[in-house]
């Protein structure tokens, strides 16, 4: 009878070393040991890692097993197997999945728990690949609005801190300066700079962090107008003005010309540029010459 993996302790080195006979190699892809390995192999090949000379490394342990006695052979295969998948599962399912948007694009993540993430424009969400549940982290470089389920150990870590779930609903915004939006519930915050403080915030209340200075501000909206496709300022600079345009349209500005520290307030829709900069730039009194994708702005 053929010997296969459930009683040939070499059975699976020799299938690492491509030494196994056609009618061995036939009879192990039928079975589901084979399915899950290559499974493991695909999914380790998307992972980023150290560049590896395969075919030196097949060579050392062709090697190897060619000038050792046979049990040390056994041994040598063993251990050679029982590294290579520990290694492989420990990538594998420590690896992360990572949602990405371009300029002007937004989805909808859908977690596990039920929670919903609304990611905006040219941001990205990343959280772990496998058993997120028990540990319901997630990473944020960008805006998003969340919706999370009741009764949740659910944590948001932005470049300023981490945001912990005592509600449901909040919007981040992670870009050249921080906000951070309470609609419903409860949320804590706890800043990097000062991990011995944090804020709690509650409905319609709101910090934003600019210039490492924090200021704790009240809002009225009941959603995020990003969602709705409208972008509102309140006397804020212009230069985060400006910034907000290139999330939403492939543009940049030449804004050397002009004073960007000076306050706008107003809106603009995201799916119309020549509006967008009327509404934003005529009211400042700006000029505005197009260049393919460049704005050269001047007063």
């Amino acid at each position: 009878m053929m010997k296969n993996y459930d009683n040939d302790d070499t059975f699976l080195g020799r299938w690492i070393a491509g030494e196994l006979s056609d009618e061995e190699l036939i009879a192990f892809k039928k079975t589901e040991t084979y399915k899950q390995f290559k499974l493991i192999n695909r999914e380790s090949q998307l992972l980023d890692g150290p560049d590896i000379d395969v075919e030196k490394a097949l060579h050392d342990v062709k090697q190897k097993l060619k000038q050792n006695k046979p049990k040390t052979i056994r041994l040598w295969q063993t251990i050679t197997v029982a590294a290579m998948l520990i290694i492989a599962l420990g990538v594998f399912f420590n690896s992360s999945k990572t949602y990405t948007n371009a300029i002007g694009e937004t989805q909808t993540i859908v977690l596990e728990d039920g929670s919903k993430v609304h990611l905006n424009a040219n941001s990205s969400l990343s959280l772990k690949r496998f058993f997120w549940s028990n540990n319901k982290t997630v990473n944020l470089d960008g805006e998003a609005y969340f919706i999370v389920t009741k009764n949740n150990d659910f944590k948001v870590k932005t470049s300023k801190g981490i945001v912990k779930v005592l509600g449901t609903k909040f919007n981040i915004k992670d870009r050249s300066y921080f906000e951070l939006k309470c609609y419903e519930g409860k949320v804590k915050f706890s800043q990097l700079s000062d991990a011995s403080s944090s804020k709690i915030l509650t409905q319609g209340m709101q910090i934003i962090i600019d210039d490492n200075q924090v200021e704790d501000v009240l809002f009225k909206e009941e959603s995020p107008l990003w969602r709705k496709g409208v972008s509102k300022f309140d006397e804020q600079p212009l230069h985060l003005v400006l910034e907000e345009l290139t999330q939403y349209f492939d543009i940049t500005f030449d804004a050397h010309n002009i004073n960007k520290n000076r306050l706008f307030s107003g809106s603009f829709n995201h799916n119309d540029l020549d509006l967008a900069l009327k509404a934003t730039l005529i009211p400042m009194g700006i000029n505005y010459k197009i260049e393919k994708q460049t704005i050269i702005l001047s007063e």
